[in-house]
C-alpha cells in the first residue's frame, strides 16, 4: 500500500511510509481492516472522510497520534450519529494509508474510494468541487487534540479557508467533514481507490531487476507507460504567481536522444522532448530510482539521480472539459493544453 501510495502521489502527497508505521501497529492490534465497495455500504450508512493536512516538512518532523482519528470520527459537533466506515479524501501519499490505520484503530470498515484520485495540491482539487457538492461543514484536530469547526455558506474556496488554520495548528491537522451518505458517495465518489493503490504496489514492487523491455510490459498492465530513462543532470527553480516551480533536464543513456524535460510544482505536471509534450497533469507523473524503482518526490528528484519517468491514467472524470479546465496544465499555470500520454505512445513518440 505505501508503494502504491507513494506512486499515485505523483512527486507529492507527503511521505506514506510515514503513516507506514501507524498502520503496522494498529494492524498488530486488530488484525484485520474490512474494505468494502460503496454499493456494499448499508442504504441509511454514514462515512467519515479523512485527511491529513500541513507541510510535508512537519509531517517528517511531528509524530502522527492515536487520539485525533477518535475525535475527528466523532465529529463534534457536525455529526448526528456515530458515522458507520471512514474513507480517504485523496489516495495519495500519507493520506492513502492514514485513513487505514483510522479504520483499525476505530474499528470500522474503509471504503474502497476517494475523491481525487491521485496526489492533489490544492483542497479543492477534488471531483466533490467538479460536481459543486463541496461540505459546508469541517473539523480540525491537531496533534495536540486542539479542534477547529469551519462553516461556510455559498462557493468559496475551502483551501482558503482550511490552510491559515493548519497553518496555526503548526502545519499538521487531520480534517475530516461533516458525514456522507452512501447515496452521495454513489454519486460523486471515485470508487476502487484503495484496491487501485494495492495494484499499483504489487506491479511498482515486482519491477526492480527487470531490464526495461518487460519493465515496461509490466506496467501496461495498469494503463502506464514508460515515458524514459536517464539521469538528472539540471534541475532549474522559478516562481511565478502559483508559486515554486521546478525544471528538471533528464539525460537518455543515448547522447543522441534529446534530453527529457520535466516540469513540476508539488506533482510532476508535464514531461516534454524536444518541444513534444509526451504526458500531462492531471495524468499522473512518477519519477522512479532506476534500481529499486521507489517513486521519488519534486524534492528528491535531484541532480546526477538515475531515474526512470513513467505516465500513469487519471481517472477519466479528470480528462473532461470541466475536469481538465480545474486540473489541467493551463489551470496549473503552463499554458498549454492536455495531451493524452497514451496517444503519443501510439504514435511512436515515447522512447
Amino acid at each position: 500500500m505505501a508503494l502504491g501510495a507513494a506512486v499515485l502521489g505523483g512527486g507529492g502527497g507527503g511521505e506514506p511510509f510515514l503513516a507506514e508505521v501507524m498502520l503496522r501497529e494498529a494492524l498488530g492490534e486488530s488484525g484485520t481492516i474490512e474494505i468494502v465497495t460503496v454499493d456494499q455500504l448499508d442504504a441509511d450508512a454514514e462515512v467519515a472522510p479523512f485527511v491529513l493536512l500541513g507541510s510535508p516538512h512537519a509531517l517528517s518532523e511531528k509524530l502522527l497520534g492515536l487520539a485525533e482519528p477518535s475525535i475527528v470520527f466523532a465529529g463534534e459537533p457536525l455529526r448526528s450519529r456515530r458515522p458507520s466506515a471512514v474513507m480517504s479524501y485523496e489516495t495519495a501519499g500519507i493520506n492513502a494509508l492514514y485513513p487505514l490505520a483510522a479504520a483499525a484503530l476505530l474499528g470500522v470498515p474503509c471504503v474502497d474510494a476517494d475523491f481525487c484520485g491521485r496526489g492533489v495540491p490544492s483542497f479543492d482539487l477534488s471531483v466533490l468541487e467538479l460536481d459543486d457538492v463541496q461540505s459546508d461543514s469541517y473539523l480540525l484536530c491537531d496533534p495536540n487534540g486542539r479542534t477547529v469547526v469551519i462553516r461556510k455558506w455559498g462557493r468559496i474556496s475551502v483551501e482558503r479557508l482550511v490552510r491559515p488554520v493548519v497553518e496555526t495548528m503548526g502545519w499538521l491537522a487531520v480534517l475530516s467533514t461533516s458525514s456522507m451518505s452512501a447515496e452521495f458517495l454513489r454519486a460523486h465518489a471515485l470508487r476502487g481507490s484503495v484496491s487501485r493503490c494495492l495494484e499499483l504496489g504489487r506491479v511498482f514492487s515486482g519491477l526492480a531487476g527487470l531490464d526495461d523491455a518487460c519493465a515496461a510490459r509490466l506496467l501496461e498492465r495498469c494503463g502506464s507507460v514508460l515515458i524514459g530513462s536517464g539521469v538528472i543532470t539540471e534541475r532549474l527553480a522559478t516562481a511565478d504567481r502559483l508559486g515554486l516551480r521546478s525544471s528538471l533536464s533528464i539525460e537518455h543513456d543515448d547522447a543522441a536522444e534529446a534530453p527529457l524535460r520535466l516540469e513540476a510544482r508539488n506533482e510532476f505536471h508535464l514531461a516534454v522532448r524536444a518541444g513534444e509534450v509526451l504526458a500531462s497533469t492531471p495524468d499522473i507523473l512518477v519519477v522512479a530510482d532506476r534500481v529499486s524503482w521507489q517513486p521519488l518526490s519534486t524534492e528528491d528528484a535531484a541532480v546526477d539521480r538515475d531515474v526512470h519517468v513513467v505516465a500513469l491514467p487519471a481517472d477519466a472524470r479528470w480528462r473532461t472539459r470541466k475536469g481538465l479546465a480545474l486540473t489541467g496544465p493551463r489551470a496549473l499555470g503552463y499554458g498549454l493544453d492536455y495531451v493524452d500520454f497514451s496517444a503519443v505512445a501510439t504514435g511512436g513518440g515515447v522512447r
